[in-house]
């Protein structure tokens, strides 16, 4: 009766010796988005906050706290209290407070806020 023959496992040796070959063409290959990406230097990112709770407030302040030229340019939520709260959290941290203008005719309320928001 002839049996089917078993599969070989690959060695540890082969195994490794593959893997640093397949890490060292990974590594050696350029591999980095920004060959794809492009982004203007000295251009301005006007950022919408959409949903201004903790995570979005706190997400739009990290945003306004790093280098490079950005503002805040509108802000969109259901409720207008909670809007006003971030403005107020936002306006009142020195590092960040002239990268704000969000006059009132770019606060959005409302469940289609979040569209006026990304149109402004």
């Amino acid at each position: 009766m002839n049996r089917p023959e078993r599969p070989t496992r690959p060695s540890r040796r082969s195994f490794l010796k593959t893997s640093l070959a397949a890490a060292t063409a990974a590594t050696t290959a350029d591999l980095s988005i920004a060959r794809g990406a492009h982004a203007a230097g000295n251009e301005l990112v006007r950022i919408a906050l959409i949903g201004c709770g903790g995570r979005g407030t706190g997400a739009a302040s990290q945003a306004l706290a790093t280098a490079g030229p950005v503002k805040l340019v509108a802000m969109a939520d259901v409720f207008s209290e909670r809007l006003e709260a971030s403005l107020k959290f936002l306006s009142a941290i020195d590092e960040i407070r002239d990268r704000i203008d969000v006059p009132p005719e770019r606060r959005f309320l409302g469940f289609d806020a979040y569209q006026k928001a990304i149109d402004a």
